[in-house]
């Protein structure tokens, strides 16, 4: 793994709004709390876990036995903490993303038994983080649903809903091979009774092998909203000649959204793998080429949408095998990403044969003075 890997990018905007992304591992230790206790000095020594930390998400090797440790530091934060099982490439335990907000007139977090809602507020937006904390359905599907009706429930909270506020969830899914297509099922089932269609648009989303410390739930999905945009602020990022729409394979979310504001953009890009524009698979079984061909695509995503791969504040890399690390991180320091954080975990991806997949959040300059500012 590459040592000089940079763990921390800043944008400031025009009117003084600095956003601060993390992505850190751990260096493999005696124990997880050991781990966990020097990476976090290392994010504080950094400028990390002070009052504008908006999100804070763990990946771990063993959340069934991590969590309370880290259940307990997320009580004394008001950030959005998930944790999910998802172990770090290099053979640690612990690793950790960031996103931090500047100039919050006002952070609020809410949990109760049901889930969490951590609210960022700005002069003319609020922003959310939300994720519910519990699962009752015997299947994917059905937990699917679940999720999407606390959404509901969350997003009603904040004035709106689901398709109106929430632009981009993260989706982990245990055993991804046998759960995946009940996560499909279900999330295709509320985007029915929600009315989107490929004309009007999905959500972006990665949907991704990982878990949570409850053997029983399936699926657990980070959600975030935001309050006070225009419609015309929200572009939904596609590059059809690269890589198919979602659609086409009977899934339904949307490769990346692009948030306009007055002195900014914002980039979220969908998990993203070695796709063609028919829907198949590129570069069967050789991982360095698949790892190429997702940047390819990633690339064409972002210049499509006034942006590049240098936009990048920070990207998160899922391997189906944790034996392809040092190829996969080979080519990733041949590239754009060597100068971005980025997190190397195990995690495989929808399909078999995809055997890297790649998200990430990007911020350039690229706003509209048609519209407030950041």
């Amino acid at each position: 793994m590459a040592a000089d890997l940079p763990e921390k990018m800043e944008w400031n905007g025009k009117g003084g709004v600095q956003e601060r992304f993390f992505c850190m591992t751990a260096e493999p230790g005696a124990c997880f709390e050991e781990e966990l206790r020097s990476l976090m000095d290392r994010y504080r020594s950094l400028g990390g876990g002070e009052e504008d930390e908006f999100l804070l998400r763990f990946h771990v090797s063993d959340p069934v036995r991590q969590s309370e440790t880290l259940r307990r530091m997320a009580e004394k934060r008001g950030s959005y903490v998930s944790v999910v099982g998802q172990p770090p490439a290099n053979g640690a335990r612990v690793a950790l993303e960031a996103w931090h907000i500047g100039g919050m007139l006002e952070k609020r977090r809410k949990t109760d038994q049901e889930g969490t809602v951590v609210t960022a507020r700005r002069p003319r937006y609020q922003l959310f983080l939300a994720g519910r904390r519990t699962a009752s359905a015997p299947d994917s599907s059905g937990q699917m649903r679940e999720e999407f009706l606390w959404l509901d429930r969350a997003a009603a909270a904040q004035g709106g809903t689901v398709p109106e506020l929430v632009h981009r969830t993260w989706i982990y899914c245990r055993d991804i091979d046998n759960n995946y297509r009940g996560l499909v099922e279900g999330r295709n089932a509320r985007f029915d009774r929600y009315g989107l269609t490929p004309e009007s648009h999905f959500i972006a989303s990665t949907g991704i092998e990982g878990c949570t410390e409850a053997p029983g739930r399936l699926l657990h999905m980070d959600s975030l909203g935001i309050v006070g945009l225009k419609p015309e602020q929200v572009r939904y990022m596609e590059a059809p000649d690269y890589l198919s729409p979602t659609h086409l394979y009977r899934v339904a979310f949307e490769r990346g959204a692009r948030i306009v504001y007055g002195d900014r953009s914002h980039y979220f890009l969908s998990g993203t793998a070695s796709i063609d524009a028919e829907g198949n698979i590129v570069h069967p079984g050789d991982v360095a080429r698949q790892t190429a061909r997702t940047l390819e695509n990633m690339n064409a995503l972002m210049e499509r949408n006034g942006g590049s791969l240098s936009d990048l504040k920070q990207a998160v890399v899922y391997l189906r095998d944790w034996a392809d690390r040092e190829t996969v991180s080979r080519r990733l320091m041949e590239s754009p990403l060597a100068a971005v954080p980025h997190l190397l975990l195990k995690a495989p991806v929808c399909r078999p044969g995809w055997l890297v997949e790649i998200d990430g959040i990007a911020v350039n300059g690229a706003g509209d003075p048609f519209f407030a500012p950041l």
